[in-house]
């Protein structure tokens, strides 16, 4: 189902939800007006019978052509009985009431009242609760399916009696029946515009988002500087979703670029001690050759196949830089720059001179929790290492200074040494894989360590910055949060 179709069906359907108990609301309190207004007719109608029959030996030709001209025309299903207070039922007869009007026979005859063989029966259980409670309330009304009740209370001097009257409101219902099929109605009809309505809104709602959809369909890994459009006037969701985009597709050029650099880099990286190893071997092979140069031949061939080896290495631990960030484990720093220190004294061929050029500086708190953080251990003991190899490596037999301390909520390694330094130009170059600076022409390296070390302390929410005055010496800053 298309978008456009469910937010029509979603807004219709809370707006059916809506005009379903608005009208439910409207018909519930029509339908108990009517109900109030018949049960008032019907009060009308009992206290009037009252007074025909039983009081009309107490008022006067006046008052009783009152009570005539307020009777109420016939109701629908009428019945009214009339009790006294001793449960049993009271039979008035026709010719008991003297009539002084004609149209007072009508009036009679339109009236049901008990039969006499009942009159004279003995009350149900369910009659006689009844009458006590019209007894003790005075008034009460109740229904039975259509058909209404009213029980009324009257006093009079020959006895204290209870009138049932009874009645359906045929006209009411009636009313209320069409009603309910307008209501009905009127309820399918607006469903139907609300969807339609909907439908049209949520195209018109969804508009930029098909123009976002058609403009992506035409980007490819060719063309990702296209970008797309952002109106500056506005500040709505799909301007914030369009700059999104934008942003993604900016981080994906640049990412397309680092990765043709990266293989073009690889590739001549590669093919250098390649070449020469291929080179030594055809050349050796052409003459015969004193054992000497063969050694000599094997030994350059060995060297850059160490080389070869130890760029592989490299590339290998930069594209699984991303791999291991799963092994985490508390990692206090002092102990790891301690751990790389060692490493390098081990690996050098003269360790205890390249360890003594390190100069370590700890100025720390006694909690240790200030300066332990989250990590990988073998990733960030590369990282380290890598720097602490470059600082010794442009160094040469200068010292390299290497602080630990603890700024605010932070921990920081810094690491100085006294080398060839960098050019500003090149500084912000220096993390790119492969890429080496003017100044370390004459110095081995495949330019990928600080990319790595870079890459790795970025990993676990880091920072590395870098200062530098050529000839001088270069210092990186390596920031955590703790």
């Amino acid at each position: 189902m298309k978008v456009k179709n469910r937010l029509a069906l979603q807004f219709t359907l809370m707006f059916a939800i809506l005009l379903f108990l608005a009208l439910s609301a409207i018909y519930v309190s029509v339908d108990q007006n009517r109900k109030e207004s018949f049960y008032s007719r019907l009060d009308y109608r009992a206290l009037i019978v009252g007074e025909l029959y039983l009081a009309q030996d107490n008022m006067t030709s006046d008052q009783f052509r009152k009570v005539i001209q307020t009777y109420p025309q016939m109701l629908s299903h009428e019945v009214t009985h009339i009790y006294n207070d001793q449960y049993r039922g009271v039979l008035i007869k026709e010719d008991s009431v003297s009539w002084s009007n004609a149209n007072l026979k009508n009036i009679h005859s339109s009236l049901r009242f008990i039969q006499e063989d009942t009159a004279s029966s003995k009350p149900s259980e369910s009659l006689k609760k009844l009458i006590d409670e019209v007894i003790e309330k005075k008034k009460i009304h109740f229904s039975k399916s259509n058909q209404q009740f009213t029980g009324l209370y009257y006093r009079d001097n020959s006895g204290n009696f209870v009138i049932i009257a009874s009645a359906i409101d045929d006209a009411g219902l009636q009313e209320m029946h069409k009603l309910l099929l307008i209501m009905t109605f009127s309820f399918l009809a607006s469903l139907a515009i609300t969807f339609v309505l909907g439908r049209i809104f949520a195209t018109i709602a969804l508009q930029p988002i098909l123009k976002i959809t058609n403009d992506l369909k035409i980007i490819r890994s060719t063309n990702l500087h296209h970008r797309l459009g952002i109106s500056r006037h506005k500040k709505d969701e799909i301007n914030q979703l369009s700059d999104a985009i934008n942003n993604l597709l900016e981080h994906l050029e640049q990412s397309f670029s680092d990765q043709r650099s990266f293989i073009s880099n690889a590739s001549h990286e590669l093919r250098t001690p390649l070449t020469k190893i291929l080179g030594n071997a055809e050349i050796t092979l052409k003459t015969d050759r004193e054992c000497e140069e063969y050694r000599s031949t094997l030994r350059n061939i060995i060297d850059e196949s160490e080389k070869l080896h130890a760029m592989l290495n490299s590339l290998l631990e930069l594209t699984q830089t991303g791999a291991d960030t799963s092994e985490l484990q508390k990692i206090r720093l002092d102990e790891l720059l301690w751990e790389a220190v060692d490493e390098l004294a081990n690996e050098s061929p003269d360790g205890s001179k390249a360890a003594q050029k390190i100069k370590m500086n700890y100025d720390l708190p006694d909690n240790p929790a200030r300066y332990t953080i989250s990590g990988n251990r073998r990733l960030l003991f590369i990282a380290i290492s890598n720097i602490l190899k470059n600082g010794l490596k442009f160094s040469e037999d200068k010292e390299v200074r290497c602080d630990v301390y603890c700024s605010n909520n932070d921990v920081c390694i810094k690491i100085e040494d006294n080398g060839i330094g960098i050019e500003a130009e090149e500084i912000e170059h220096i993390f790119k894989p492969f890429y080496r600076a003017r100044s370390s022409a004459g110095y081995e390296g495949s330019g990928i360590g600080l990319s790595l070390a870079e890459k790795i302390i970025r990993l676990h929410n880091g920072t590395i910055n870098v200062t530098s005055v050529l000839n001088k010496g270069t210092t990186f800053i390596i920031t955590f949060e703790v």
